[in-house]
């Protein structure tokens, strides 16, 4: 799929993206009012843990768009920074936030390694 290619007259990661906040928003307001059970976290972590290695690989590939979007065009930085400035620092806080949710799905899966090792114990 091209990114130029649209869902309902937006591009489709657009789309997509916000489709995945809006789930993971039920989640919380669900998981809120839930009853605690070890199998639910279990499989939410799971979710979660496949979520957040989507999200690490999505900080690279931002970064490596940022980092190349001045090539071949003018650009001009609405606060008046010098554009490529501008970039070289969001490239930056890509990789800054590629690091703490690459920390972030190592404390999620190491979670959903501990959940999974409870069990209700059969009570006869």
């Amino acid at each position: 799929m091209s990114t130029h290619e649209e869902e309902h007259g937006r591009p489709v990661a657009v789309v997509h993206a916000e489709i995945g906040g809006d789930a993971w928003r039920a989640v919380v307001n669900a998981q809120r009012v839930a009853v605690p059970d070890h199998a639910d976290w279990y499989a939410i972590a799971c979710e979660a843990v496949g979520t957040l290695r989507c999200l690490v690989t999505l900080a690279d590939v931002l970064a490596a768009q940022v980092g190349r979007y001045g090539e071949a065009r003018s650009l001009r930085d609405d606060a008046g920074m010098d554009p490529a400035q501008r970039l070289e620092r969001a490239v930056t806080h890509a990789h800054l936030a590629r690091g703490h949710l690459d920390s972030a799905e190592r404390a999620t899966s190491a979670f959903w390694s501990e959940i999974g090792r409870i069990a209700v114990e059969d009570e006869r």
